[in-house]
């Protein structure tokens, strides 16, 4: 036998075919949650069926946990049940295929007026019903936890029906024919304040500073749900949380709501709802790799660092201490072995593969080339709380020296400007000895070991040319950095930077003071008593006049404003000014 799932509403007839109640909804949908934000996810989810569009028949909800995929599916399902827009909507916890063939089964049971003992059966003329009715339904399957839980098991495409998925997934088994993605991510920072301050709307005194309590939540609507809970429950002010929060002694078990007391029917904390995920990524092949891998990005920048830190030999033998590699040698034995070379267990291809699966469950975002990996700063400190004390050193220790290692050395190379190079500003290509990737190796262990192409080292020197663009106003000393343009990183690493330094050199006119000119001329040409018109020529070349005052007499000094060196401050587009001496 196997166990109810959900909630049926409508009139059940034992024995013979079941009357059945037009809507009919079976499943529980969860209550849509306490000042619930519309969004763009639910946007998409209201296009597929707007006036005019192409039809969508399955959409899959991906994104982190916590950050609303099952609150968003719920609106859609009950503004579609409340709308009539469907006869038929099933709601079904898709966490095991169990699960989901139990509540396909009792659904299949009573529409057909049948009483099959095999789950497998029922399921199947079930989703037969769904290829072959003229009724309009909709099935949500929420928080799928694996993809081959649903072989043989998805809805069929019919013009009459609609599939909701949401998942942490982001395996390509979801993306079948039909099947759109659409990601989910974190509140706006419009959006989180909006929320929070809905949430404290009869606590207006808690509600100082929002917006510094939003951001440091990384904008997560799990966690600005539980910890609005949370600060309400103690009288807190949000900058009194900020705070606790601040305090890294504080762990984030600390700073949100004992679980029998978490809002809006929430599952688990904040500090526990990426186990499973975690649990999950690791057991993937490479196993045993993901969670390590988590544990050195969990001390890296959250905006985003190159993939490549991770096949760095700090990072490489993090992982394989971290899996429970073999025991290596200890004592004389060692120190022999740490003098030279050691061939990882973790290659770089593995380290690759573990990022894919943590992505895979939406722990980490790489971007389109996955040149670069991010992970949400609050997934980060709970993982960092959940590394055994005996390697919390290491980890943060490791994640320093692959930094260090993954990174190119920075250079410096002096340009000489003329004053009118400096006024005007200038384009000019130059070629620096500088290094690349190995081409043989790839600058990847365990490969650069035994590479004859670049001794082991990864790098090979050659000849760069590139155009460097001197906008106007620089000064003398001033350095301009051109990011990642210098020394490639060894093991494919990022370059470092490439910093210009200015150089002015001396002008035969005009002297520069701050951003002032100053010059001095001959006057004998102007009748100083009544003054006059006195040409000069200027940085480009061409002739403008000044006027001399009156009485004026040797020494005189004649200001022109705008005719100076413009100033290099973005939010200061002027210029300094000309100084004139008489002589």
């Amino acid at each position: 036998m196997y166990g109810a799932v959900g909630t049926f509403y409508g009139p059940v007839t034992v024995g013979g075919r079941n009357q059945v109640d037009w809507p009919y909804q079976s499943g529980s949908i969860p209550p849509v949650s306490d000042h619930f934000q519309p969004r763009d996810a639910a946007a998409a989810l209201d296009a597929a069926t707007a006036p005019g569009s192409t039809a969508v028949v399955c959409q899959v909800l991906s994104g982190l946990g916590g950050v609303g995929k099952t609150q968003l599916a719920a609106h859609f399902a009950r503004r579609e049940l409340a709308d009539g827009a469907v006869d038929l909507l099933v709601w079904t916890t898709a966490t095991s295929r169990a699960g989901i063939l139990s509540s396909y089964a009792l659904v299949g049971n009573h529409l057909g007026g049948t009483d099959h003992q095999d789950p497998q059966r029922a399921a199947e003329e079930f989703l037969a019903w769904l290829a072959n009715t003229g009724r309009r339904w909709l099935v949500v399957l929420d928080d799928l936890t694996e993809p081959g839980d649903l072989t043989g098991l998805w809805p069929p495409s019919t013009p009459n029906g609609r599939t909701v998925v949401t998942t942490r997934r982001r395996d390509a088994a979801l993306l079948g024919s039909g099947r759109i993605p659409v990601e989910v991510g974190i509140f706006t920072p419009a959006e989180a304040e909006k929320y929070l301050r809905g949430k404290l709307a009869g606590r207006a005194d808690l509600a100082e500073d929002v917006s510094g309590l939003a951001a440091d939540l990384g904008y997560l609507p799990l966690a600005l749900a539980q910890a609005s809970a949370y600060l309400m429950d103690r009288g807190l002010t949000c900058g009194e949380y900020r705070k606790r929060f601040a305090d890294r002694r504080r762990r984030l078990a600390e700073l949100m709501p004992e679980p029998q007391a978490l809002p809006d029917g929430h599952r688990a904390t904040v500090a526990a709802a990426w186990s499973l995920s975690i649990e999950l990524a690791n057991a993937m092949t490479p196993a045993g790799l993901a969670r390590p891998l988590l544990e050195l990005a969990s001390h890296l920048d959250p905006n985003g660092v190159p993939t490549n830190i991770f096949i760095t030999p700090a990072a490489l033998r993090y992982l394989d201490e971290g899996r429970g590699s073999p025991s290596r040698p200890t004592g004389f034995l060692a120190s022999l072995r740490r003098s030279r070379h050691v061939r990882p267990q973790v290659g770089a291809a593995d380290a690759r593969d573990a990022l894919h699966c943590l992505q895979r469950l939406s722990l980490v975002s790489l971007t389109d080339n996955a040149s670069e990996v991010r992970v949400h700063a609050l997934v980060q400190r709970a993982t960092r709380e959940q590394i055994p004390p005996d390697r919390r050193t290491a980890a943060e220790q490791s994640a320093t020296t692959a930094l260090q290692q993954s990174r190119g050395a920075d250079a410096i190379l002096r340009f000489d400007l003329s004053l009118e190079e400096i006024v005007f500003g200038v384009e000019a290509p130059i070629t620096m000895d500088t290094t690349v990737t190995c081409s043989t190796c790839e600058g990847e262990l365990p490969a650069l070991l035994d590479c004859r192409g670049c001794g082991g080292s990864g790098l090979l020197r050659t000849l760069r040319k590139l155009t460097v663009k001197i906008p106007p106003g620089v000064a003398d000393g001033m350095r301009i950095r051109l990011a990642q343009q210098a020394e490639v990183g060894r093991y494919g690493g990022t370059r470092g930077d490439l910093y210009i330094e200015i150089h002015e050199l001396p002008h035969e006119r005009f002297t520069r003071i701050g951003d002032d000119l100053h010059c001095t001329l001959d006057g004998s040409s102007v009748d100083l008593a009544t003054g006059g018109i006195l040409p000069i020529v200027g940085l480009n070349d061409v002739t403008f006049r000044v006027l001399v005052p009156p009485r004026a007499h040797p020494g005189t000094r004649i200001r022109v404003p705008g005719q100076g060196v413009p100033h290099i401050r973005p939010t200061d587009p002027g210029r300094g000014d000309l100084y004139i001496t008489l002589r």
